[in-house]
């Protein structure tokens, strides 16, 4: 893999222009990465689509570089007076290369809305100035007057006359590069001026062919129809407010009939079973809230991913079917999927009741306003130090205690280098899947190795937490005062459910001294603790680990 995706080969500086072909060679390196990394399993055309770009002059690969950062390119049109980029000397040229090369339409024919859209409210008037009441309303007022009075084609006659304009052709392709490049479509070249402005420092991980997102061409065929249903789904179940044709009722059941039967079988791989089965639960969910019970639960039986069990009980419950309760409820007690599945199979049974957490009132006067630094201040007024971390803490100290097994070659768990935590972090087989290549950090020491670690990774982005709330003044005290058992005990919370807890760690760390440290989750008037806030305060007080809630009540201060 090419060392610039790691270390940036430029560091740009906000206040100067990059160099000329700094967004070129940026679009340069995703299209060899995927030539080099998947050439094997793309087809002609898609192969042939980087080829093209390869090929271009060094003049319209800056162009085309340019064009692909502005979204109008990529989702419609952009006018062609607005090209100006210093490193494109010859836009003439370049223009007519990409057009040429079958990479842009010039005026190509579009819904006249989108057309007349381009103009200013200004411009709209001296174009179109014979229109009746132009110079009145908005400009949303005299597009829809414009195309009211006159013929989508005349509407863009009128407009080419006035500015030319053009359309990315190859959106398609694009997105595909992208999704092999980045593992996802939502990040685009972007991600590589964040990473040489400095923002983001990234890890060092093996990318390879063996690790690849996708094997072979099947398996980027299902990942494709997996996104594919999940388009269709959107489509069948649109939701409220959104502006969209409704499908006709017996095309749609046999839509909903045939995307059961796509998602009906379990697959191999790791990563597109997982969305295989979001995508079922998606499904069944929007199938429970219309009534459709037996279809919901036939989604729900078929998926392997919270909540599709929690989300069983409850319709057999409403369907009276006690039996078949109680017996989904011990499978998930037997073995459950994530501790908010088992807490909520426990809850069910008993009508959703629960031991009251520990609570201990205290007084506010005026604004409750920025409540947790009051109780910081309250709490570490006769000495101690302490902060506002809330999941950064159990987070932070986990990350670093498992930094190798996080960033470890596992198959598709690292598609590229802008990563910041591997693909499968939360799957419920993340540790199963590292446990032959990595030791556990729990058998020897751990605070000695998460200050080292802290100082080896210092300011290497991590999907865990954040280096601006996790410091390492925190580091420093954190490992310094609380027991090493207690560390250990608290990194075993979090690897027990990692996915669940996530959220709902006590708002404040507060250390006394040596030994002498406690969690705080502090509640306003009226606040109530949230389920996930509950479970992490069972999870620490059964480890014996010092947790309590202050809860501050309006009234008069204590003389």
């Amino acid at each position: 893999m090419p060392q610039s995706l790691f270390a940036p080969s430029v560091r740009l500086d906000p206040r100067r222009p990059p160099p000329a072909g700094y967004y070129a060679d940026n679009l340069l390196t995703v299209i060899e990465a995927v030539l080099e990394g998947y050439g094997d399993i793309l087809t002609d055309e898609e192969r042939e689509f980087g080829l093209r770009i390869r090929a271009l002059a060094p003049q319209a690969q800056r162009l085309l570089a340019r064009l692909l950062g502005r979204v109008s390119a990529r989702d419609g049109a952009i006018r062609e007076d607005s090209l100006d980029y210093a490193e494109v000397a010859d836009l003439t040229g370049a223009l007519a290369e990409l057009a040429s090369r079958g990479l842009i339409e010039r005026c190509p024919a579009m819904p006249a809305g989108a057309v007349v859209g381009l103009l200013t409210r200004p411009e709209m008037q001296r174009v179109f100035w014979d229109v009746d009441g132009a110079r009145k309303g908005t400009k949303t007022d005299h597009l829809e007057r414009i195309l009211a009075v006159n013929p989508p084609a005349f509407c863009r006659w009128r407009v080419r006359r006035f500015v030319g304009w053009l359309r990315f052709t190859q959106s398609a392709f694009l997105d595909l590069y992208r999704l092999l490049f980045f593992g996802e479509g939502s990040k685009d070249l972007t991600t590589f001026v964040l990473r040489d402005l400095g923002v983001h420092l990234y890890e060092r991980v093996t990318l390879a062919r063996e690790t690849r997102a996708f094997p072979d061409r099947e398996a980027l065929g299902r990942f494709l129809d997996l996104a594919a249903a999940d388009d269709e789904i959107r489509r069948l179940f649109p939701m409220r407010g959104v502006d969209c044709e409704a499908p006709d009722e017996t095309d749609r059941q046999t839509a909903i009939a045939d995307l059961l039967r796509r998602l009906w079988v379990p697959l191999d791989n790791r990563m597109l079973e997982r969305r295989r089965c979001r995508v079922l639960n998606r499904l069944g969910r929007n199938l429970e809230r219309e009534g459709d019970f037996d279809g919901a639960l036939a989604c729900y039986g078929r998926s392997a991913l919270v909540p599709a069990r929690e989300r069983r009980m409850r319709i057999l419950h409403r369907l009276g079917d006690g039996e078949g309760v109680e017996s989904l409820r011990a499978a998930v007690l037997d073995s459950p999927w994530a501790a908010l599945e088992a807490d909520f199979a426990r809850r069910f049974a008993r009508r959703f009741r629960r031991r009251a957490a520990p609570v201990e009132d205290l007084v506010i006067t005026g604004s409750a306003a920025g409540i947790e630094a009051q109780a910081l201040a309250h709490l570490t007024s006769e000495g101690g130090v302490g902060w506002h971390l809330e999941n950064h803490l159990p987070m932070g100290v986990f990350a670093l205690a498992y930094w190798s097994w996080l960033f470890a070659p596992v198959e598709g768990a690292f598609v590229n280098a802008f990563q910041t935590g591997p693909v499968d972090l939360y799957w419920p087989d993340f540790f199963n899947a590292r446990e032959g290549i990595c030791e556990d950090p729990l058998d020897g020491t751990l605070s000695p190795d998460l200050r080292e670690t802290a100082a080896a990774k210092a300011g290497i982005a991590n999907r865990l937490f954040s280096w601006r709330r996790f410091t390492a003044e925190v580091i420093d005290a954190v490992t310094a005062n609380i027991p090493e058992a207690d560390l250990k005990a608290l990194v075993k919370i979090v690897r027990d459910d990692l996915a669940g807890k996530r959220s709902g760690f006590p708002d404040l760390t507060v250390i006394y001294g040596p030994g002498r440290y406690e969690f705080v989750e502090v509640k306003g008037p009226g606040d109530q603790l949230q389920i996930h806030q509950r479970l992490w305060i069972e999870a620490l007080e059964e480890r014996g680990l010092p947790v309590r809630v202050l809860r501050y009540r309006r009234g008069a201060p204590c003389g």
